[in-house]
């Protein structure tokens, strides 16, 4: 389904701000050394899926809002159509 974020991002902010990126980076940086520390990398790996579930249940809802504004203008064209 394509979303139109017009007037705003949701799903960008929803992704930008989460950091996702920043900690997917570190944990990159790091799973190679031949020292880690387990806690920091489950509390990142952590972070990530939360992150991850939180974008999906994001995209969800605008997909929500994208379907009923498209059943709403549908509404508005027949009742145009049917006025002519």
């Amino acid at each position: 389904m394509i979303i139109n974020q017009i007037s705003n991002t949701p799903i960008g902010d929803c992704f930008h701000d989460s950091g996702v990126t920043t900690i997917f980076n570190a944990l990159s940086e790091t799973v190679d050394n031949f020292e880690v520390d387990s806690d920091q990398l489950n509390a990142w790996t952590e972070h990530i899926i939360k992150s991850m579930k939180t974008l999906q249940a994001q995209i969800k809802d605008c997909e929500r809002k994208q379907i009923k504004k498209l059943h709403e203008q549908d509404i508005e064209d027949r009742i145009h159509r049917g006025a002519e």
